[in-house]
């Protein structure tokens, strides 16, 4: 934990991304492909408009904007639209493409994005993300430079307005894209997450495009080690992109990281056992249990521990949270509620393969292989 913390400390983008402000804008000469933003959209996330808006004040010469929508009701459509007509000498493109039950949901949309494309690059970014007029432009010098086929990115958990959202945003910063850095400076080892992916159309294609992922539910992991098994670069840049997350619940935050901690297990089970070594106030916790008094102040120091790397992660990445008086006050508290949560979320793939994910229940199997559920199965996962 500490060599994450000094890492995300070393990356964070307080200081890499005001060094890519100052960097110039595109010259003509150089050679900027066409890229492809692909936006799978469902309802509302929140600062859903600011979010998608930022993709239209791109400082980059040549990009569409192509959206993917379950059905011509979706909520969303009406700031769709509206960005498309405020916004239109950037060529937009709405698909509503179905709700599909056998099949990864987001896949199903990028596989109908992907066909609409006419990039050479493709930007698969989620709805939550929200980045910076000169985050494009790194990336595509990125993937001109080394050569990659698939930048990723560590991601921003940001914008927090409730405790579960604290929470969040807490959890992504410190242990998502610590784990997201660390995992690649000391070991190369990509660990790629869905918020922000720039591939290569023709590596893509070569992989049988996005279809080929339809059936699993961890796609951007998938991804990204398909691509490095098949011999593609994969590199990052350190640009880090906002994950707005405003008003998450409790509720909301347990099944998000109960969904995620099941899919891990799926894809790499020691590694999933080892988490539980990322969670130390749990484990003070429990030796105090079993053996009493006497480890009282070891887990009163390895609370004050945890708390104290994760505040610095605070202080040193989340620059939007860290002016709200109420998001310091709480924090030490919401540390120890938040690793208790986890802890619960950790044992839950011990029980339950099944996930819930935007209307969606489905049992998961090796690499996240996902199978529906029948009627009955729904029913008793439901009332359970």
């Amino acid at each position: 934990m500490l060599a994450m913390t000094a890492l995300v400390i070393w990356h964070r983008p307080t200081t890499r991304q005001k060094k890519s402000l100052d960097s110039p804008s595109p010259s003509p000469s150089q050679d900027y492909p066409l890229v492809s933003l692909l936006k799978p959209v469902k309802g509302m996330d929140d600062g859903l408009e600011a979010n998608l808006e930022s993709f239209y004040q791109l400082d980059y010469p040549l990009y569409e904007v192509l959206f993917a929508v379950d059905d011509w009701q979706d909520e969303s459509l009406a700031i769709i639209k509206k960005l498309a007509a405020r916004y239109p000498r950037i060529h937009t493109k709405i698909l509503a493409t179905g709700d599909p039950l056998a099949e990864n949901p987001k896949i199903h949309k990028l596989s109908w994005l992907e066909s609409e494309s006419r990039g050479r690059l493709l930007w698969v970014t989620d709805a939550s993300v929200r980045v910076e007029p000169q985050t494009l432009r790194l990336l595509v010098e990125k993937y001109s430079s080394s050569k990659a086929k698939l930048i990723f990115s560590p991601v921003l958990g940001t914008n927090s307005r409730s405790l579960a959202s604290l929470m969040e945003n807490t959890y992504l910063n410190f242990f998502t894209s610590g784990n997201i850095i660390a995992l690649w400076k000391l070991f190369r080892q990509p660990v790629v997450m869905g918020k922000s992916i720039l591939l290569d159309r023709s590596a893509l294609k070569a992989l049988g495009g996005f279809k080929y992922f339809k059936d699993y539910l961890a796609e951007d992991y998938l991804i990204g080690k398909s691509f490095q098994d098949s011999g593609f670069k994969v590199d990052t840049n350190y640009i880090w992109i906002k994950n707005i997350s405003e008003q998450a619940s409790l509720r909301s935050f347990f099944k998000r990281t109960a969904r995620w901690a099941r899919m891990r297990s799926k894809l790499n089970r020691p590694a999933y056992l080892a988490e539980l070594l990322l969670n130390p106030v749990v484990i003070a916790l429990a030796a105090m249990a079993a053996f009493g008094a006497p480890f009282l102040k070891l887990a009163l120091a390895v609370a004050a521990g945890k708390i104290i790397l994760e505040y610095v992660n605070f202080l040193a990445v989340n620059i939007p949270d860290r002016k709200r008086l109420v998001n310091h006050l709480s924090f030490p508290a919401m540390v120890i509620a938040k690793d208790l949560l986890l802890f619960a979320v950790y044992l839950m793939p011990f029980f339950s393969n099944t996930v819930d994910w935007r209307g969606h229940h489905f049992k998961i199997g090796k690499n996240s292989l996902i199978t529906p559920q029948t009627d009955l199965e729904k029913l008793i996962y439901e009332e359970a």
